[in-house]
């Protein structure tokens, strides 16, 4: 995953900043934007390009986090590379070397790049992307996908899982972050639980 401890510091100078946690626990609860996707003036895809010319290679992951784009990269010259995008110039902060896990998928195993799996993120479920992370689907070893985090046209955070090889996002895998993927779609908290895109809402909300 990427840069745990980098995302924890400026998380947390964000929760001092602010004296809150709403935002800060956002895609857990729906409440509020995670890194101010809103007030973000550059997209992933531009935050990717951007990084890219800083440090070429392939991305294997980006994240919004407060005011900053975050991107990983496997570099052409063998190394990692963590850039930083400020997300309102779409000038880069920092670039720094990463010695990156071990354990961690690498660029060669997805033909499908972060661009395209975020494209495809964001047109199962209109919104703005926040995160593309190329990852272990259950644990090192398991199947590596794109697993990706939409700010939607509802205001809620959807997480999705998109195929490396094909781009097909699964809608199945993984549901909003604020609510449970309920299968029986009956648990009788009505407007709080249904019309997600992501839970493949069968319009039962009526029973």
């Amino acid at each position: 995953m990427m840069r745990r401890t980098l995302a924890t510091t400026t998380l947390t100078a964000a929760l001092l900043a602010g004296g809150g946690t709403a935002g800060a626990f956002a895609v857990q609860n729906g409440d509020g934007d995670r890194g101010d996707a809103a007030q973000s003036k550059i997209t992933i895809s531009e935050a990717i390009d951007t990084a890219l010319g800083a440090a070429p290679g392939t991305v294997t992951g980006a994240g919004l986090d407060d005011a900053e784009w975050e991107v990983d990269i496997h570099g052409r010259d063998g190394d990692r590379h963590d850039v930083t995008v400020d997300a309102a110039t779409g000038e880069v902060v920092s670039t720094e070397r990463s010695d990156g896990d071990d354990h961690d998928p690498s660029a060669q195993d997805a033909p499908v790049t972060a661009t395209r799996a975020a494209e495809a993120a964001e047109s199962a479920v209109p919104g703005t992307v926040t995160s593309v992370q190329l990852d272990h689907a259950h644990g090192p070893g398991g199947t590596v996908v794109w697993e990706a985090e939409v700010r939607g046209l509802d205001g809620r955070e959807h997480d999705l899982t998109v195929d490396v090889k094909t781009a097909k996002v699964s809608t199945e895998a993984r549901g909003a972050s604020d609510a449970e993927s309920d299968e029986d779609g009956s648990d009788g908290h009505g407007s709080d639980g249904h019309g997600d895109a992501c839970d493949q809402d069968r319009g039962t909300d009526g029973d």
